[in-house]
């Protein structure tokens, strides 16, 4: 493939707990041993991901940082976690931890130190705020805001989850919405093994080895993770 692969995550596609990634940078630390790197050649590569990352930030660099020049891969994080603006800095935040969002080194160090001064509001914030019926409506929303942007721009993509949510329990007027917003997503281009198993569901299916962290995934289970969706792929692009 020609065309610049646009990657976009969370930790585990940024490859935490791989031998080779670093946290000092994170918008250049990423592991080279990550997932994406046994969909497409790591060459074509442009990993935008970063740990801790939420799937606002994701649709938000995808605007930024693709154009018709890029094929788009995308590892859908989990709902909890949220963009939050404060004081001109950009952080990602959920009911248990908040952390920095910067682009450079100056950036990220102001961007920390409020991270730190702030961190018990925004988790509150977000505690207090966001319940689990909201947090899949912005989910959902997210998909859909990547989704419309790549078709919009003829934009080859490919999407797939860090692991996929069962529907909630909804009535009303928000179940309409909720289910307005799921029937218009393009399920026919998210992977999940099997159909139904995202990164870490089928990780805890086969009971895959963890990484150098003990809580992330190791090397093995990236390649296998990475085959199977490339797999997926080429019988796509056979159809």
């Amino acid at each position: 493939m020609d065309k610049l692969i646009n990657v976009f995550g969370d930790s585990h596609t940024y490859g935490d707990g791989l031998p080779d990634c670093g946290h000092e940078k994170p918008w250049e630390q990423h592991s080279l041993l990550s997932w994406p790197y046994h969909v497409f050649d790591g060459n074509n590569i442009k990993n935008f991901s970063r740990p801790g990352c939420s799937n606002d930030i994701i649709s938000l660099e995808l605007h930024r940082q693709t154009s018709k020049e890029n094929v788009v891969l995308i590892m859908f994080t989990y709902p909890e976690r949220l963009h939050i603006i404060k004081n001109g800095y950009n952080f990602v935040a959920s009911h248990n931890f908040a952390q920095s969002v910067a682009d450079n080194g100056n950036e990220n160090w102001i961007a920390k130190q409020l991270a730190k001064k702030f961190e018990t509001n925004f988790k509150e914030f977000v505690g207090k705020n966001f319940d689990d019926d909201y947090l899949e409506i912005i989910f959902l929303k997210n998909i859909l805001f990547c989704q419309y942007f790549c078709e919009s721009n003829n934009i080859k993509y490919y999407f797939t989850m860090v692991t996929k949510r069962q529907k909630n329990k909804l009535n009303g007027t928000l179940r309409k919405y909720r289910d307005s917003l799921y029937n218009n997503v393009n399920w026919e281009n998210i992977f999940l093994v099997d159909g139904k198993y995202g990164f870490t569901d089928y990780a805890k299916k086969i009971k895959a080895k963890k990484g150098n962290d003990g809580d992330h995934l190791g090397v093995d289970y990236h390649k296998l993770f990475g085959n199977l969706f490339l797999d997926w792929i080429n019988k796509k692009n056979q159809l």
